[in-house]
């Protein structure tokens, strides 16, 4: 009389495991190179939005009366200050380091996933970089 197996056999749960392995290894790879890249966009995104946000406010402010969004009892006709504006980008607006999301996105010196906000006269230079080294810098001029 035959014996009947029941079972999988060790080498079949070998390869099966080697090659959930294989797959794994792939996918991972795959998955780090996708928020890597989501990363770097969201930091150009959250850059183009600060550049809108005070090209507006500049346009805003073109006729010299009212006060700039990031600080309210600021009449138009003052100096820009970038510790207001770096308050509203990281508070108001939310806005955070894509990087390093404990860090704000407007920041004192150049970082990874950061921007920095200087003035210069009358104009506000707004660079921004991300991890790979990728460097967008705009400069708004006031009205």
């Amino acid at each position: 009389m035959l014996k009947v197996k029941k079972g999988f056999s060790l080498i079949e749960l070998l390869v099966v495991i080697a090659i959930i392995g294989v797959l794994s290894a792939v996918g991972i790879t795959a998955y780090s190179g996708y928020t890597a890249d989501a990363k770097q966009k969201v930091t150009m995104a959250q850059h183009k939005q600060v550049v809108s946000f005070l090209n507006a406010e500049s346009a805003k402010c073109a006729g010299g009366s009212g006060t700039f969004a990031f600080a309210t009892s600021t009449a138009c006709s003052a100096d820009w200050s970038v510790a207001l504006i770096k308050a509203h980008i990281n508070g108001t607006m939310d806005m955070s380091n894509a990087y390093v999301p404990a860090n704000g996105f407007a920041v004192d010196s150049a970082a990874e996933g950061a921007t920095v906000i200087t003035l210069s006269g009358t104009s506000a230079v707004i660079t921004t970089t991300t991890v790979s080294g990728t460097v967008e810098a705009n400069t708004i001029a006031r009205y």
